[in-house]
């Protein structure tokens, strides 16, 4: 992704934060059952989702990294004053970490960007803890066809970024396949529901429901855990 394109991204970020990264922290702990320790965020983009968790509690101790220079200061001016974030230039597919150091490991809107997945879900797997999750959230590329035509023909930048975005992500059936080739048993693979509950929770929070709905719909998640 280029600079331009980042920025359009972090402006879209932005204007879709409730939408974007409330519900997907509140999922990630949820289904980890996380209230304390050590998070990573691989491919931390502009610092929101690790600025989120940061947030959340002091009790996280939250590392962001991402392979470009330039996000990675971006992420740094946006996560100032925060005492309990780390930020580091570093590569998917090459973790500077030990094994086994991270209770939580996220990746978001990522995986189609690396060169070598197998060997992304590889290291994020080596670094978390016996106990840990790691919580993948990605398009799909076999998103609902109402929800893909509204990019066709794309309108602006951002469009174009989601629509060929999409078209680069992975089904369900192929991440399984990923998945299995890699050896691990334990992990689920899932499409996000907009129940009733989320609906009164988030409408409090003051998030459309129809776009909560929409965002689901359009990303799968798998949540691999240490067997």
């Amino acid at each position: 992704m280029g600079d331009l394109e980042f920025k359009v991204f972090e402006r879209e970020s932005r204007k879709k934060y409730r939408i974007w990264m409330i519900p997907l922290v509140d999922d990630a702990l949820m289904t980890s059952r996380l209230q304390s320790g050590k998070i990573l965020d691989v491919g931390c983009g502009p610092g929101l989702l690790v600025k989120e968790f940061a947030q959340r509690s002091k009790k996280f101790q939250v590392v962001g990294i991402d392979i470009s220079p330039y996000v990675i200061r971006r992420a740094r001016e946006n996560c100032q004053g925060l005492k309990n974030i780390v930020l580091k230039k570093a590569a998917a597919s090459h973790l500077p970490f030990d094994d086994k150091v991270f209770d939580l490991v996220i990746c978001k809107d990522s995986l189609h960007h690396f060169n070598n997945l197998e060997r992304a879900l590889r290291e994020m797997y080596r670094v978390i803890k016996s106990d840990g999750t790691v919580y993948l959230q990605d398009l799909r590329r076999d998103l609902p066809w109402r929800l893909l035509k509204m990019a066709i023909p794309p309108k602006s930048l951002f469009q174009k970024l989601q629509y060929y975005s999409a078209r680069a992500s992975y089904t369900k059936k192929e991440l399984t396949i990923i998945l299995k080739a890699l050896g691990l048993r334990s992990y689920a693979i899932k499409t996000r529901q907009a129940t009733q509950k989320l609906r009164y929770k988030y409408n409090k929070a003051g998030i459309d429901f129809n776009q909560l709905r929409a965002s689901f719909q359009s990303r799968y998640v798998a949540v691999i855990k240490k067997s």
